[in-house]
């Protein structure tokens, strides 16, 4: 089951921000904001499921883990202009498809990703699980990413490429050649930046 824009009321919509010092009652003067783990399991008796809402690999695989120990079931959102083929689209729970993202035929997004505005998949595409993939980035036909990696905006990983577990694409790259994991690259074409000792 997905969420669409516009399919919850206000009154159904809590926030989550347990780091921000100071922070307001409410988001946007409609939103009530909760601040602890006990506000959240109690909001979750009234209906267990959440969205993540930020990006960042590693928090929304985190923040997935803290609302499944408080009993929340992990649900998608995806925005009513995005593009998703009806043809062997694999998706995963606890996406965000933002607007004007495009999923071409046989794509598998892994759970927990975030594929952001105007972002495109083409053909045969893999996502791995807890992946975030930028505004305006390009993933071309038959590409592989493993979990955990980051393509950063409008950068373009070139058909059949396969990216490893946990690697970064810098924006604006272009990615021509497999990339093991642990990686980051960046530039046009892309290079792996040296690793610190």
């Amino acid at each position: 089951m997905h969420v669409f824009e516009n399919e919850w009321q206000p009154a159904t919509v809590a926030f989550y921000d347990d780091v921000t010092p100071n922070m307001p009652e409410q988001l946007f003067g409609l939103y009530p904001i909760l601040k602890a783990p006990h506000s959240a399991a109690e909001w979750l008796t009234t209906d267990n499921r959440f969205v993540l809402g930020v990006g960042g690999v590693r928090v929304r695989q985190m923040l997935t883990q803290k609302f499944q120990d408080l009993g929340g079931r992990l649900h998608s959102a995806i925005a009513a202009s995005a593009s998703i083929s009806k043809h062997g689209c694999v998706l995963g729970e606890g996406l965000n498809v933002m607007q004007q993202a495009l999923l071409s035929p046989n794509v598998h997004v892994g759970e927990g990703s975030l594929i952001n505005t105007a972002a495109s998949i083409h053909h045969d595409v893999v996502v791995g699980r807890y992946c975030e993939i930028a505004p305006g980035a390009r993933l071309l036909g038959g590409v592989h990413l493993g979990d955990f990696c980051f393509v950063g905006a409008n950068a373009t990983v070139l058909p059949r490429v396969r990216l490893g577990h946990h690697v970064v694409v810098g924006a604006g790259a272009v990615v021509n050649q497999d990339v093991p994991d642990h990686t980051t690259v960046v530039g046009v074409p892309a290079r792996a930046l040296a690793k610190k000792l």
